[in-house]
This record gives structure tokens, C-alpha cells and sequence, in this order.
């Protein structure tokens, strides 16, 4: 049985027409991922009410010149708990901020900075690996292409943060 030559060109011309995919999700940059992660510690941490009153400011501070901080910046007047957030380049005082985001930029100061944290209710979270071990709560880092976080329970407890079991279940090691 012959096919009609209109059919067999019929077939050549579709066999070569692309057939559209469907659209493979663009990777999330890392920097994106990590502003993403800081936000959702914020959301899984209670602070002590005299430090973190109804209807206050959540403030997220970091180092102007570090690499996050333009990404954190956009998360600006996002709502957290009923509290909008504030980011704000890391002050004198540490204890102004919330949430303390530390990079390797901080290491060389990191001494101090505890020093000027001790006794207060501030989430510090860090992707640098000497600060991480060194006394953050949070230490986050890029762990087979994916974002993976290690949680010092002792640390929380000693700034007096409660932090939720749900984000205790997600961490890769609580210690």
C-alpha cells in the first residue's frame, strides 16, 4: 500500500516543526534563596514580648556591604507574625536588631558582636562556616546544589527565642 505523497509530506513537515516543552522553572538564584530562608526563620521564631512588642517593627539587620543585603532589602514592609519588616544596615547597638544576618565579612568582628549580643533576644543567622559554628542560632549553607540549615538549640534558648518545631523538623542537625 502506497501513501499519498500530500501524507508523506505531511509527516516530513510535522516531523521537523519543534513541539514546544513545557518551560523547565528557572533556577532560584542563591542569594534569593537565602533572603527566602531568612524570612521563613522570622516567621518560625516567637520573641519575648518585651523585646518584640505587638505591632512593632520585625528589624532585620545586616552589614551594608554584604552581599545580601540588597536582597534583603526587598523584603521590606513584608508582614511577619502581624509585625511589617524593617532592614536596616547592622547599628552600634545589636540590640535594635531582631534578626542579625552575619557573612564572612562579619568573621573578623564576630568576638565583639557576640560580646554585644550577650543577653539579648536577637536570631542570628549566618553563612559563614567559622560564625556558624561559633555561636550563631542559624547556619545556613548550600549543601548538594540545595539551601540546608543547622539550627544550636543552646544559642536560642540563651537569647531567649522560642523557635518553632516545625522549622526544628526542617533543619539538617539541631544541636
Amino acid at each position: 500500500m502506497r501513501l499519498p505523497l500530500s501524507f508523506a509530506i505531511l509527516v516530513l513537515v510535522l516531523a521537523t516543526v519543534p513541539v514546544p516543552r513545557p518551560a523547565l522553572a528557572d533556577p532560584v538564584p542563591e542569594p534569593d534563596m537565602k533572603a527566602a530562608f531568612i524570612f521563613n526563620f522570622a516567621v518560625f521564631t516567637e520573641w519575648p514580648a518585651e523585646t518584640l512588642p505587638a505591632n512593632a517593627p520585625l528589624t532585620v539587620c545586616a552589614r551594608a556591604k554584604a552581599a545580601l543585603y540588597p536582597v534583603l532589602a526587598q523584603l521590606a514592609d513584608k508582614v511577619v507574625n502581624g509585625h511589617k519588616v524593617s532592614i536596616k544596615p547592622t547599628p552600634a547597638t545589636l540590640r535594635d536588631c531582631h534578626l542579625l544576618y552575619l557573612d564572612a565579612g562579619d568573621r573578623e568582628r564576630w568576638a565583639q558582636l557576640k560580646r554585644d549580643l550577650a543577653g539579648s533576644a536577637v536570631l542570628t543567622v549566618s553563612d559563614d562556616r567559622g560564625i556558624g559554628s561559633d555561636g550563631a542560632v542559624i547556619f545556613l549553607e548550600m549543601e548538594n546544589q540545595r539551601l540546608a540549615f543547622d539550627i544550636v538549640l543552646g544559642a536560642a534558648r540563651t537569647a531567649r527565642l522560642n523557635l518553632s518545631s516545625k522549622l526544628l523538623r526542617l533543619a539538617r542537625t539541631v544541636q
